[in-house]
């Protein structure tokens, strides 16, 4: 399996495909982001989901949201995704509370496609509530990546030291561990045990279902660019 974390063509003008010059793409650039936004929606629609771009959530604005065209009852069915194509400043944890409330607020599975590295903090928040992180590369995979025990998966030249996902987070407090079960239609995260991860789409299982990092494995496929 070819490294995704590097490209494998150049254009016949000598540009990459994949990250192509800001200064002469369309949608790129400061204060700009349209041209991240379609990729992700287009990886997605070949991922088999139905989106929407720059959609309002109440007071915010969501850059993509995507349906699962077939749905399958698991929280990937719905996501919603935030696109940071920022050249060099790094991510830092603001975008990702921001993007865990939008996920909330439309009961979605949060995703994050980013061009620039994320700060530490940053990076163990998104582990932490379960936050999908894709960059330019991994857009060129045949589906979403699934959620693995270690974070980030093994044998995808992580740029951070490997981490078991229960050591990003902590209890919830004692206060909260009443028997909180209702059969009322949530409309916020629902946490089955004092330690377990968020459940965005109350409705839905499958929210603490994390496969084995050494079965992950992805193919590749000819994208239509």
């Amino acid at each position: 399996m070819s490294d995704p974390t590097e490209a494998d063509e150049v254009d016949s003008d000598g540009t990459d495909p994949i990250d192509p010059p800001r200064e002469s793409t369309p949608g790129r650039g400061p204060g700009r982001g349209t041209w991240l936004e379609a990729r992700v929606a287009e990886a997605l629609e070949e991922w088999g989901y139905h989106t929407e771009t720059r959609v309002e959530l109440l007071a915010l604005e969501a850059d993509v949201i995507a349906r699962r065209n077939e749905l399958q009852d698991e929280p990937e069915d719905f996501l919603v995704v935030q696109c940071k194509d920022w050249e060099e400043q790094r991510i830092d944890k603001e975008p990702i509370i921001r993007l865990c409330l939008l996920a909330f607020v439309a009961r979605a599975m949060p995703v994050l496609c980013h061009t620039s590295r994320l700060t530490q903090q940053a990076w163990e928040l998104a582990q932490a509530y379960d936050v999908r992180l894709l960059n330019l590369f991994r857009l060129q995979y045949d589906e979403l990546p699934p959620l693995t025990k270690y974070r980030p998966p093994r044998g995808m030249m992580p740029h951070r030291q490997e981490r078991f996902y229960a050591d990003l987070r902590s209890d919830i407090p004692v206060m909260f561990w009443s028997d909180r079960k209702s059969e009322v239609d949530l409309e916020g995260p629902v946490f089955g045990e004092p330690n377990d991860p968020p459940c965005y789409v109350a409705d839905r299982t499958g929210h603490t279902e994390y496969v084995s990092a050494h079965k992950v494995d992805y193919t590749f496929h000819e994208r239509r660019d």
